[in-house]
């Protein structure tokens, strides 16, 4: 039982340092965004290939999971929910 409590305790502490740590990155409908590329990830030549790929523009904010719903700039849906540590925002030029 006291094996029990002491994990419970240790990981509220460890869930507050990771918080602290976690900057989320905040979206709005309409925002021109890029996402990470995830195929790229396991690869051994990674480094040379590209992170970030295509333009997307955010169609919906989920807000209580931070998800977003994304479509083609050509207006053409994306088929999954996008978490927000997955994308970055597009520069104006």
């Amino acid at each position: 039982m006291k094996a029990h409590q002491s994990i419970e305790v240790t990981h509220v502490q460890q869930k507050k340092v990771f918080d602290k740590k976690v900057k989320k990155k905040e979206f709005k409908e309409g925002d021109l965004v890029m996402m990470f590329d995830v195929r790229h990830h396991h690869k051994a030549y990674k480094k040379l290939l590209p992170k970030w790929f295509r333009p997307f523009v955010i169609k919906k904010v989920f807000v209580d999971n931070g998800s977003y719903e994304l479509e083609n700039v050509d207006g053409s849906p994306y088929p999954d929910r996008i978490n927000h540590d997955k994308l970055k925002k597009v520069l104006d030029m």
